[in-house]
């Protein structure tokens, strides 16, 4: 990606909008963690959730820093200046009060506002979130209408995705990209925004254009506490302005419950897979609405094609995408290019063309051998779903092969063992990031919700459990792999081991048809 034109940036302009007074001086970046301080950055110092941003300074002077933002608990100290000199440098320290509450808007500022000169879509739900993004980018490219993303897969344009450490980045980071994004002359961005970012302030909706709710289910209960809690911070994206779009999900009962709290002038396109949707009675009951819904869905083994109905019209729809949630995604992405004006015919002629986001439902064949499925599902919802569209294509038996994450909710690993028995014919048991947690507990939890616990087999090396579930399944039969999808790693302990599926998998069925 381009660098930011550092020469157009003020601190001093920016400061001044919170009653802050300094001098002009250089500066470069600004940035709220210090291990990524450059030379001539700024470093806003915020008391964080687990960390405070105070005991980071020396060493973010350390790494070049000129400005420090430093937040203050006490009003009064407001906009305090202090010059140090740590080996001959002289460093600006300023007091800045509730700097955690106000770094998103001091960062849009610091960075010339560039959300103004983009449509932001911000998606959020537990699951789905990924896929709309990239579904999303690859319709509106399609259509001239130059689209980057920001999420779980990476930050940028669909052929050029640079890392980032949260599936939201905070908010000096986001300002950053999004200047960045403005200066390679793109006109969208899709975003995931995490319940974790909305909470944390890192992302406020009055910045997003388009709303996006794809569903609420069990997640990051060891954060949020409840699920009431969960679905408040999801529901904060949709706070904007009057003129902010929103796309709901009908299916999900929480769309439901929130527009009977939302504001009514908001436009607003509920998106539902329901085969019993009914246009005059959704008019009935929300008037102001518009609808996309759908229909006679029909899953093959290239995909899944079906009928769509709306009140922009009807059209009928092919799609290279596996799954009918996956259906789910694409309305929701549909939508997005309606609202913003772009035709049915127009959409329809490149929704064949679209491609398997990378480890969500991505298909893998060999001559002989078993399908194998590699997605990300790795909540009791999404491997739900995954189990029961990957059944649709299925000619055979279902293997399920999955894991839960440890140091986190261990709620749901009783949940997601059940919903296995139910819809897999067979079962394999393995790792999935144990952290600091032991596998076997893990896997102990997880056959607590298996009312058969003697028909599952557990192998705790995930690429071992991988490759002998294949090996072992027919060549009808379908093998899901849940809960890594696109990662390229499986933490142990506290440490990163390289561990690609995929690539696990298609290594696998490279060697399957050269025998």
């Amino acid at each position: 990606m381009l660098n930011t034109d550092l020469s157009t940036l003020s601190i001093a302009k920016t400061l001044a909008h919170f009653d802050i007074n300094i001098t002009e001086q250089t500066t470069n970046n600004l940035v709220n963690d210090s291990r990524y301080v450059q030379q001539g950055d700024i470093f806003a110092a915020v008391i964080g959730t687990n960390l405070v941003g105070a005991d980071y300074i020396d060493t973010a002077i350390a790494k070049g820093a000129s400005v420090i933002l430093s937040q203050c608990e006490e009003q009064q100290l407001h906009g305090k200046v202090e010059i140090v000199q740590p080996a001959g440098k002289s460093v600006t320290i300023i007091n800045f009060y509730q700097l955690d509450k106000q770094l998103a808007k001091l960062s849009a500022i610091y960075y010339n506002q560039p959300a103004n000169d983009l449509t932001l879509v911000g998606i959020t739900g537990t699951n789905g979130k990924t896929s709309c993004c990239q579904i999303m980018a690859q319709l509106m490219n399609a259509v001239q209408q130059p689209t980057a993303i920001i999420g779980t897969l990476g930050a940028g344009t669909l052929d050029n995705l640079v890392d980032i450490n949260n599936t939201t980045p905070g908010p000096t980071k986001l300002q950053q990209l999004l200047a960045e994004f403005t200066a390679q002359d793109i006109k969208q961005v899709a975003m995931e925004v995490s319940s974790h970012a909305l909470s944390q302030h890192r992302v406020e909706s009055e910045m997003i254009d388009i709303a996006v709710f794809t569903n609420l289910t069990r997640d990051h209960l060891d954060y949020h506490g409840d699920m009431q809690s969960y679905g408040a911070a999801k529901r904060a994206l949709f706070n904007g302005t009057s003129a902010q779009v929103w796309v709901l999900n009908a299916d999900d009962p929480q769309t439901h419950i929130w527009l009977a709290e939302l504001a009514n002038e908001n436009e607003r396109v509920l998106y539902s897979c329901d085969a019993n949707f009914e246009p005059q009675l959704f008019a009935a009951n929300y008037p102001n609405a518009k609808f996309i819904n759908a229909a006679n869905m029909q899953c093959h083994n290239q995909g899944v094609d079906f009928q769509l109905t709306s009140s922009w019209g009807n059209i009928n729809i092919a799609s290279g995408l596996l799954g009918e949630f996956n259906v789910s995604n694409l309305l929701a992405a549909i939508a997005v290019l309606l609202v913003q004006n772009v035709s049915l015919e127009l959409i329809a002629q490149n929704t064949k063309n679209l491609t398997a986001v990378a480890g969500r439902m991505e298909t893998f064949i060999a001559p002989g051998a078993a399908t194998t499925v590699v997605d990300y599902a790795h909540t009791p919802d999404g491997l739900e779903k995954a189990l029961t569209s990957t059944r649709k294509h299925c000619q055979g038996e279902l293997w399920a092969v999955f894991g839960c994450g440890g140091d986190r909710d261990t709620g749901k690993r009783a949940v997601m063992g059940a919903i296995a028995e139910q819809y897999a014919d067979h079962i394999v048991l393995t790792n999935d990031n144990p952290r600091t947690e032991e596998p076997s507990a893990i896997i102990a939890d997880i056959i607590k919700g298996i009312n058969n616990p003697d028909s599952i087999t557990t192998i705790l090396d995930r690429e071992q459990a991988i490759i002998s579930t294949i090996a072992k399944a027919g060549a009808d039969d379908m093998v899901l792999c849940a809960g890594k999808g696109h990662e390229d790693y499986t933490i142990i302990g506290t440490e990163k081991v390289a561990y690609h599926e995929r690539e696990v998998v298609r290594k696998y069925y490279q060697q399957v048809a050269t025998l």
